[in-house]
């Protein structure tokens, strides 16, 4: 009965795999355009991380791509965490769906999903269809074995016995859920434990918070490699659900009760069970994301190699050639820094909703690091002399250092606006996030002609300097029109955009010289095979 119930719980799975699968593959630029709305606040990350959960059906997934975003400088902490709860809360559709007694169609559905898969027009729905009967099946199996190992009086015994401390119910499902790395396979097994007759409701909603935490420690270890901020997201969002799933062991009973006025039977209680937990964890740990951010900032500092320099090694200082390759590198991680800077302005721009506090954060790192870097090239000079590598290397962190500055200073004009009560207009707006999305495309050709001295792309940027001058000279007389036009918007933030057109202007120039470096370099190395 045992190796049934896991035939049961493994097909369980495979059906959900095959439904994620499916879905993946319905995916559209749409959706990575929804993805970007997660970045706006904690609360639309809350909705979009919902919204994407049921659509891939795979909650430990879909928060798993928030620490990718987190990673990236995409989304702040306060976001991914909240991104991380609605994407729990989407994924309970599939135990929503399990919980209708539906399994008498399970094989109709597999035979029937499975000739569909075979006909590519009608491929994805197909596997779609085969995943659900899969599924199905799997959860009746899981309820035909609970029922059968009923039978057993040890095992019934030992259910009696762990029912009777929802504590220990909990702690069970934390680890079954850790082991399975799915809190719908946790549920599923309490869906199945209910329906037999095997398990009370308080015991089970004990079982199923247990499993909900334990479905994030997977998120712990995929953070491990994403960096600090990954990290914070998710090591606070397993703290906040650990720490409800063992409130909800406390209040077991009355959560019960609750469950059992919305009606249904035992297993759609406990599928109710499961979606409401989730709902009642993200809806006053997204209220909370910002103090959260806070505390995980507090409590896990950034290491020194995220703050710090990372490649410059003194013991090297005497080998000039390896000296100046890990100057580059960690020049090249200052130019990662401000490209995220850059694109975070954008999106900031074009939103209309300002949080200056990853760009601050990161413009204080580019300083730091840039000073380093300095320090390091000085006593790569002092030691072999002067030659053009350092040279150019000093140049580009020069101009690094600038174009971060001038960022800054872009969010500050945000900050005077905001102070003031004044809005850009829509079409003001408009036009700059336009003129930062420009700038950002030709950013990214130059620092990876930087980086990897890729000559063509810096020249395209070079050529492409006076396009963009055309281009803010364009939005300038777009503006000083709806000035003319005496505009309300357009009037109180004249200012503030001319500067921020200026500033961008002066970007470009920054640029615009990084690729210029690229191809004074590439000359110099050509220049002996002449």
């Amino acid at each position: 009965m045992l190796l049934l119930t896991l035939g049961g719980l493994a097909l369980f799975l495979l059906g959900l795999r095959r439904i994620v699968t499916s879905l993946d593959q319905l995916a559209v630029a749409g959706t990575r355009r929804v993805l970007e709305s997660a970045t706006r606040s904690p609360w639309r990350a809350l909705a979009t991380g919902t919204a994407m959960g049921a659509f891939s059906q795979s909650g430990t997934a879909t928060a798993i791509s928030a620490l990718g975003f987190v990673a990236g400088g995409v989304m702040a902490v306060r976001e991914g965490i909240a991104y991380s709860y609605g994407a729990q809360i989407g994924a309970t559709l599939a135990i929503q769906l399990a919980a209708f007694r539906i399994s008498a169609y399970a094989l109709p559905m597999i035979g029937v999903g499975f000739f569909l898969a075979r006909w590519p027009r009608a491929r994805t729905g197909g596997e779609l269809l085969l995943g659900a009967g899969l599924l199905f099946l799997g959860l009746s199996l899981i309820t035909d074995s609970m029922a059968a190992m009923l039978e057993s009086e040890t095992f019934v015994l030992v259910l009696t016995t762990l029912g009777a401390s929802p504590l220990a119910m909990t702690t069970v499902g934390f680890v079954i859920g850790t082991f399975l790395t799915s809190s719908n396979a946790t549920t599923a097994l309490a869906l199945g434990l209910v329906a037999a007759g095997g398990s009370n409701l308080p015991a089970a909603i004990a079982f199923v918070a247990g499993g909900n935490a334990g479905a994030t420690v997977i998120s712990i270890v995929a953070a491990r490699e994403l960096g600090m901020g990954a990290i914070r997201v998710a090591v606070m969002h397993t703290a906040v659900k650990l720490l409800s799933a063992f409130v909800v062991a406390f209040v077991a009973q009355p959560f019960a009760v609750l469950v059992q006025s919305m009606g249904g039977d035992g297993a759609r209680q406990v599928a109710n069970a499961h979606t409401v937990f989730n709902i009642l964890v993200a809806i006053p740990g997204t209220f909370l994301a910002g103090l959260t951010g806070r505390v995980a900032e507090s409590v896990m500092p950034a290491p020194q190699e995220e703050t710090g320099p990372r490649y410059l090694d003194t013991a090297v200082l005497d080998e000039p050639r390896w000296a100046l390759g890990l100057a580059r590198r960690e020049v090249v991680r200052i130019s990662d820094e401000v490209l995220v800077m850059t694109e975070l302005t954008a999106r900031e721009i074009r939103r209309g909703q300002w949080d200056g506090g990853a760009i601050v954060a990161r413009e204080t790192r580019t300083d730091r690091l840039a000073r380093a870097v300095i320090r390091y090239l000085a006593d790569v000079r002092e030691r072999h002399g002067a030659d053009p590598t350092s040279e150019w290397l000093f140049t580009w962190v020069t101009e690094l250092e600038t174009v971060g500055r001038l960022i800054r200073r872009v969010e500050e004009r945000e900050d005077r606006l905001r102070d003031a009560g004044v809005a850009f207009s829509r079409a003001g707006r408009r036009e700059l996030a336009d003129a930062c999305d420009a700038l950002l495309a030709r950013m990214r050709n130059a620092f990876t002609a930087m980086a990897v001295g890729h000559k063509g792309l810096a020249r395209q940027v070079v050529d492409g300097r006076p396009g963009f001058e055309r281009l803010i000279a364009e939005l300038r007389l777009a503006h000083l029109a709806r000035l003319e036009a005496r505009l309300p918007a357009t009037r109180m933030s004249h200012m503030q955009h001319l500067e921020i057109l200026a500033l961008l202007r002066q970007i470009d120039a920054s640029v615009t010289r990084v690729a210029g470096l690229v191809l004074a370099e590439e000359a110099a190395r050509m220049q002996p095979d002449r």
